[in-house]
């Protein structure tokens, strides 16, 4: 099928879809009648308002911790009178969160939870829905609810309280927190799809799982919202289990969050991840004990974990700040980068705003924001960076094939030029937001002697040997090796430490140099000359410049090692024919 019918009937299709969902959403607009959770029973009538005290004082339900006589597990009682009329199937309705309660009716109790006990639990009940049966026979009756808070703090009472059937109660909740319900499993979804995508994009030779560390980050958001929307309440029986996870899920965030941050842009400063995972880490671990232990649950220490998750945003926005002010050549790559910007920009704000909102007491839902600032973010990073999974699965093992000929040197199995020359343009980019870079240089004598009276077969194994020494020295210091020309390797090191790195580098590689010529079975002494140059940013130098400079040092080496050693004629006086090895 020619090119140009598929675009033909791709077209055709298209058109179709739109011509679907515009009648969809015009008859979805249109429709004025009733819906099928209203249908299942009469409207819910508020049981909000008309409850008081053993004294006759009003009570704000979602309030309780501000009524003075209130204080942690001593137990008090609210009253309210049931309607004159009560139809059979009606239940009282409500959601509890943070407190012990039993109702009772009349003086007799009529209804008294299951409160599991475990030694991972909070103290709390946490959130939960309640259905308490009515009869006819209840109408006009007193209901009292003996209640036992947990915690003097925000957030602690009861709140959609109505006296409705339990089923269109359900209904009705549940279409409230439809849209909130669905935004998080789907950004579950999104967040299980990354972590999946890392595995083809980390097939290639330079493994980075920027991928792997947002899929986490999304995921750990995702269980966090999904447990403040409360509808996973009416699934799961034990409230307890869910308050706990409420609290963990906040605590995982800061580690992917930071290591993701790290992958995708890198931080001038090396201490950044290894201080925002400790510190995370050691506030898991201490909150952990205390709860264990029964002396402050994780309830109480979420002060902790906001004061982490805000030095987390802190960084969130430094970063963001730092790469809004770095404009490259390349259009493309800064329209991603503003993309990028905006969705982290929103996930900082949101927290901010949500945090702000749960001290306040401002609405029920405390991960409103956060869910709608991570779904910007997903879909932000989704048009910028996503494009390569979908290059890595397209391609797959034909790319790594392909990228092994065009960037590693046939004979000795690493970088070749090309590659060399392509790092060392990347680098100039990146300068600016690098501690530092190392160039070092090296050149192999005595090449031409070799070839001449050992064969070329010699001198290959003479590379080669001189490319593994180079290899092996450098390999615990995280750098690159390359073959730039006949007899001429480099090394490039980038990062922190890199004076440091590249003399103990230097000092491996001499060692090795030195077992391997004093071995009296090797056929022929290898003699390398090396040098190395260092960037400095308050220079501003072009790594050009350093590279020069590299290979200035390595020829003034050069020169040194000719007046120190023997030359290879006067070693090698009785070969007078070529000979292979």
């Amino acid at each position: 099928m020619k090119e140009k019918q598929k675009k033909i009937y791709g077209i055709l299709y298209l058109i179709m879809l739109v011509l679907v969902s515009g009648m969809m959403l015009w008859m979805l607009l249109h429709y004025d009648g009733p819906n099928p959770a209203a249908e299942q029973a009469a409207e819910p009538i508020s049981f909000e308002d008309g409850w008081v005290t053993a004294d006759g004082s009003p009570v704000t339900l979602n309030r309780l911790t501000d009524l003075d006589f209130v204080e942690p597990n001593q137990p008090f009682s609210i009253y309210h009178t049931l309607p004159e009329s009560l139809t059979d199937g009606v239940s009282f309705c409500f959601r509890s969160k943070n407190i012990y309660y039993t109702v009772y009716i009349d003086g007799n109790p009529v209804y008294d939870p299951y409160v599991p006990e475990n030694v991972f639990y909070n103290e709390t009940f946490g959130t939960r829905w309640n259905y308490i049966p009515l009869t006819a026979e209840d109408a006009g009756k007193e209901i009292e609810l003996r209640i036992t808070t947990v915690y003097n703090s925000s957030r602690t009472g009861l709140s959609y309280t109505y006296l409705a059937s339990s089923a269109s109660f359900i209904l009705d909740t549940i279409q409230s927190k439809l849209v909130a319900f669905i935004t998080c499993i789907l950004i579950l979804f999104v967040g299980v799809i990354l972590m999946f995508a890392d595995i083809p994009i980390n097939m290639q030779s330079k493994k980075n799982h920027e991928l792997l560390d947002l899929g986490l980050f999304a995921i750990s958001i995702a269980i966090w919202c999904l447990t403040e929307t409360n509808v996973l309440q009416f699934f799961i029986g034990d409230s307890r289990m869910l308050s706990v996870l409420s609290c963990c899920s906040l605590m995982l965030i800061p580690i992917p969050m930071v290591l993701y941050l790290d992958s995708a842009f890198g931080f001038r400063k090396r201490f950044v991840v290894p201080i925002i995972s400790l510190l995370s880490f050691t506030c898991f671990a201490i909150c952990t004990v205390l709860h264990c232990l029964k002396l402050v649950d994780y309830h109480d220490t979420l002060k902790v974990t906001h004061i982490m998750l805000g030095i987390s945003a802190v960084v969130l926005f430094y970063t963001i700040i730092r790469h809004s002010l770095i404009k490259g050549k390349d259009t493309t790559k800064n329209i991603y980068r503003i993309l990028r910007g905006i969705g982290l920009s929103s996930i900082s704000i949101a927290t901010g705003i949500d945090i702000y909102r749960f001290y306040r007491q401002i609405g029920s839902d405390s991960a409103m924001f956060v869910r709608i600032g991570l779904l910007i973010f997903i879909i932000c990073y989704g048009t910028s960076s996503l494009e390569k999974t979908i290059n890595a699965v397209r391609l797959g093992i034909q790319t790594e094939f392909v990228s092994q000929l065009a960037y590693r040197d046939g004979l000795t199995g690493i970088g070749n030029r090309t590659a060399f020359q392509e790092h060392l343009v990347n680098l100039e980019e990146q300068k600016d937001e690098l501690e530092s870079i190392g160039i070092l240089m090296f050149d192999v004598n005595d090449l031409k002697f070799v070839n001449d009276y050992f064969g070329h077969h010699a001198g290959d194994t003479m590379l080669i040997q001189s490319a593994n020494m180079i290899k092996e020295a450098f390999s615990p210091f995280n750098c690159d090796c390359y073959r730039i020309g006949g007899d001429e390797f480099a090394i490039l090191i980038s990062g922190a430490d890199v004076k440091q790195r590249c003399e103990q580098g230097l000092e491996s590689f001499r060692t090795f140099v030195d077992n391997y010529n004093q071995d009296p079975e090797k056929p022929f002494r290898i003699s390398i000359a090396h040098g190395y140059s260092l960037y400095d940013p308050a220079e501003n130098k072009k790594l050009m410049d350093v590279y020069q400079q590299a290979d200035t040092h390595m020829y003034a080496n050069k020169k040194w090692l000719k007046s120190q050693q023997p030359k290879m004629e006067e070693l090698y006086s009785d070969k007078t024919t070529k000979l292979a090895t």
